[in-house]
């Protein structure tokens, strides 16, 4: 009797340790309530009236013509000045007064769980080529570091950001760390960080902004705020610099 009640209950572990251990298989369930919970946060915005958009903005080119009223993907903007979008017949630059944009939204308090984060992430598949992965989550205005391997990435650190404005968006993508400095300092912004590191051209995560002489002159955290990069405090600035080397995978959504 013995021998036969070992074996299943050596089966039942096995099952359990699949579900919730090992490769991190999810029930269809989880992969749902994780899925519905990631909410993208894209910024839309309206052409407010018939205008031409243009290829590149070295070039000026003329692409064609945008209707008024038409709802575009907002992907980045240049100083100000000029914005690059997405639309059906593809992606152009349009100049900043031809475009209405929606105010910032609220940051959500609807916070994620370490286990809906990891299910999240590895439901997706994301590889990193290093054993971090960060997830910037713009809807919570969260950073969630990760450490493992595709299909086994665990939650190390939560921390709390301030990404772009509507107005200045941080980049959503896919994107790959690569270099870093202790401090900069922008004579046009008038306005400088500490521990900045390099996710995508000029988006940077990096500490709150300051002055020339390194005191913080805006703390504003959580909700968005700057102009694309994605801040944090100094002491998290510090530990992104520290601890998170180049080749890891950022994803932003």
């Amino acid at each position: 009797m013995y021998k036969m009640i070992f074996p299943v209950f050596a089966l039942l572990a096995a099952v359990l340790f699949c579900v919730k251990g090992g490769a991190q298989a999810y029930t269809d369930e989880e992969i749902k309530a994780a899925e519905e919970k990631a909410v993208p946060s894209p910024v839309y915005g309206e052409i407010k009236r018939g205008t031409k958009l243009f290829n590149s903005l070295s070039e000026k080119s003329g692409f064609e013509e945008a209707e008024a009223k038409e709802r575009v993907l907002i992907l980045r903007d240049f100083g100000l000045k000029w914005y690059y979008i997405e639309r059906e017949a593809g992606k152009a630059w349009v100049k900043a007064e031809e475009i209405s944009i929606p105010s910032d939204s609220l940051t959500s308090e609807d916070a994620l769980s370490a286990e809906e984060i990891e299910c999240y992430i590895n439901t997706h598949g994301f590889k990193s080529k290093t054993d971090k992965f960060i997830w910037v989550d713009i809807y919570r205005q969260q950073v969630y570091i990760l450490k493992g391997s595709a299909g086994g990435f665990s939650l190390e650190k939560r921390i709390v950001c301030g990404t772009g404005k509507n107005c200045s968006p941080t980049t959503r993508g896919l994107f790959e760390i690569s270099d870093r400095g202790e401090w900069f300092y922008s004579e046009r912004l008038k306005s400088g960080a500490k521990y900045w590191v390099r996710f995508n051209e000029a988006y940077l995560f990096h500490s709150v902004a300051m002055d020339k002489e390194e005191n913080i002159t805006d703390p504003t955290l959580g909700r968005r705020c700057s102009s694309g990069c994605v801040r944090t405090s100094v002491k998290d600035a510090e530990y992104i610099y520290k601890t998170i080397p180049e080749g890891t995978a950022v994803w932003v959504n």
